[in-house]
């Protein structure tokens, strides 16, 4: 009964949003993965903008609207609405960016975004590979005769395509450098975190520097590395996961054995 019930809320949920993005889609609205980190913090990589046509005229300053820029080729930006013209026309400007060479006008707009939904454009990105994963799995664990056999399978195979989706995309930590520029007798290296868990920028002489996912940091290196010392500057970008992300992971693979151990009590005869 229990799975009966958790099985048909389940097909009204699925249901409920499929009916959502179709009236989406037919007020006009469309979506839009941001695939650089020029908004920082904002809209950082891998963000799922709602974007919906609106008004020409109603758009003011800071307004994150996407749009395809004169001789863009059908090329669309996600930015900021930087200034407006008196002409009416408008200039954009990325968080992290100069602003933008351009004047845009109505027919350049696509939309000003209504919702931004983190992380969601990551997995947009590695829909196929999770979907034909998970109808590979299913396959074959569908094969097992065995019915105590297939939540291994299921699990394992599980596994094995979130693993996969992780390693193609790399959706947790990665960093872009921005620049590396001489500082003295060191030398400054900035960069902004594109991943959804915090980097840690570390170098010789200085203090860590830790970010956010879309936050922009800079470290200096005083002292040389490597065989041409002297030379040679080095810094490392490596991942500072929080302690409740390893608290909730080592608990999450505890959650399987504990259901089966607790689904065979309940099985036991009385």
């Amino acid at each position: 009964m229990t799975r009966r019930i958790a099985a048909w809320a389940g097909v009204a949920f699925l249901v409920a949003f499929i009916v959502v993005l179709a009236g989406w889609r037919a007020e006009g609205g469309r979506w839009v993965r941001v695939e650089t980190p020029s908004m920082g913090t904002r809209a950082p990589v891998g963000t799922l903008l709602w974007v919906k046509p609106v008004t020409f005229s109603s758009l003011k300053p800071g307004d994150l609207i996407t749009f395809t820029p004169p001789g863009g080729h059908g090329v669309t930006y996600s930015h900021e609405v930087k200034k407006v013209f008196p002409d009416g026309t408008l200039a954009t400007q990325g968080r992290i960016t100069a602003q933008d060479p351009w004047r845009l006008g109505p027919q350049n707009v696509v939309g000003k975004t209504v919702m931004r939904w983190p992380g969601a454009g990551w997995l947009v990105l590695a829909a196929p590979v999770l979907v034909l994963g998970s109808l590979v799995v299913a396959g074959v664990a569908g094969r097992v005769r065995e019915r105590e056999a297939r939540m291994p399978v299921l699990l394992v195979g599980g596994a094995l395509v979130i693993v996969t989706a992780l390693v193609v995309y790399r959706p947790l930590t990665q960093a872009d450098r921005l620049s590396f520029v001489p500082v003295g007798s060191g030398a400054k290296a900035t960069y902004v975190s594109t991943g959804m868990l915090p980097v840690k920028l570390s170098a010789k002489g200085s203090e860590p520097v830790v970010l956010a996912d879309g936050e922009v940091g800079s470290i200096v290196a005083k002292h040389a590395t490597g065989v041409e010392a002297g030379k040679q500057f080095t810094v490392s970008v490596q991942p500072a996961i929080p302690m409740g992300w390893w608290i909730a992971l080592v608990a999450a693979c505890f959650v399987p054995g504990v259901a089966s151990t607790l689904r065979r009590r309940t099985n036991l005869p009385s």
